[in-house]
């Protein structure tokens, strides 16, 4: 069974307290939990549809259905307890669709007896309801394949993602940290690299890393792409954050880092000045994988880990970093 989910337009950001990132990622409270339990973990239904509430709202599609994709599965959002994110994956927006039908009918209703969405911004739909919706919306080509993570096969071949400008990093933003540029949606490479950000092991590592800078008398920079840029003295770090929840995926993540490392080096080399790779884990890889360290090493990448409690030097470059314990 699929689900609806209510997303506010930036315009009524005011309206909506939670850290949404349309077509990126959903953010609810945890009164919401089991129905995302039920339809994505026990039906293995990902599929949901975007509405768009008609309170404060000036866009074209306020009070429709507007767009569509996949979920994954839901995870806590450590920075506040009690509410949850869902990653999205393959957002499609759509032509914007009223909650009739042609005939008046109500799409979630089935009949002309108006849907009570009060306190419901995450609900269920029948899939004849959710298709016929699609239908409405000229969606003729939706299809819904299992979402996938990309830093999970350690793919990254972004195209021309546009530039992002730097803002301070006094302490690790909340959830993506994305700042939406306008009407134009990250591709899914620079969506993958959001979703990671709101992971609780991305945001401890950063934010270790980011005391020891501070410790140091240093400063640290971000924007929607590079997750850390730190200036310690005169030595400038680009750093880039990987969750390893699964050691077995130890080798992929780091393939992917060494791809946004590299991409971003040149993407902002005006900005970064030479700074210095540095590729971070949520947790030291398995010792099957220690080969990692020394692959890094001669591509001159350090190599750190968060372990203990602390950020620790796991190659030869890594161990040499002004913020490492």
């Amino acid at each position: 069974m699929p689900t609806i989910l209510t997303q506010h337009s930036a315009e009524t950001r005011d309206l909506n307290r939670y850290l949404d990132r349309e077509g990126i990622i959903y953010h609810f409270p945890a009164r919401y939990l089991g129905i995302l339990q039920h339809t994505v973990g026990e039906l293995g239904d990902r599929r949901f549809v975007y509405h768009r509430p008609q309170r404060g709202a000036s866009r074209g599609d306020a009070g429709t259905y507007f767009g569509y994709g996949t979920l994954g599965d839901p995870y806590p959002d450590v920075q506040n307890p009690g509410q949850y994110f869902v990653n999205i994956y393959d957002y499609r927006k759509m032509r914007p669709v009223p909650l009739r039908r042609p005939t008046g009918a109500y799409y979630e209703t089935a009949t002309h007896d108006v849907p009570n969405l009060r306190g419901r911004s995450i609900r269920y739909i029948t899939p004849q309801a959710f298709l016929a919706i699609l239908e409405a919306g000229h969606a003729y080509s939706a299809t819904f394949d299992e979402p996938v993570d990309l830093q999970d096969i350690g793919i990254f071949t972004p195209g021309p993602i546009p530039r992002d400008l730097f803002r301070e990093m006094n302490s690790v933003p909340p959830g993506t940290g994305y700042v939406p540029r306008g009407i134009e949606l990250p591709d899914r490479f620079e969506a993958a690299a959001l979703h990671e950000r709101a992971r609780d092991d991305h945001q401890d590592t950063l934010r270790l890393i980011l005391e020891a800078v501070k410790s140091r008398g240093g400063e640290a920079l971000y924007n929607n792409n590079v997750d850390l840029f730190a200036r310690v003295g005169e030595d400038r770090f680009l750093i880039e954050a990987k969750s390893l929840t699964r050691p077995a995926l130890a080798v992929e993540r780091m393939r992917y880092g060494l791809g946004q490392l590299m991409d971003y080096g040149v993407r902002y080399r005006a900005e970064l000045c030479g700074a210095s790779p540095v590729l971070a884990f949520g947790a030291p890889p398995m010792r099957d994988a220690s080969w990692i360290a020394t692959i890094l090493n001669e591509s001159k990448v350090a190599f750190v880990a968060r372990s203990n409690g602390r950020i620790a030097g796991v190659n030869e470059l890594g161990k040499q970093l002004p913020f490492v314990s």
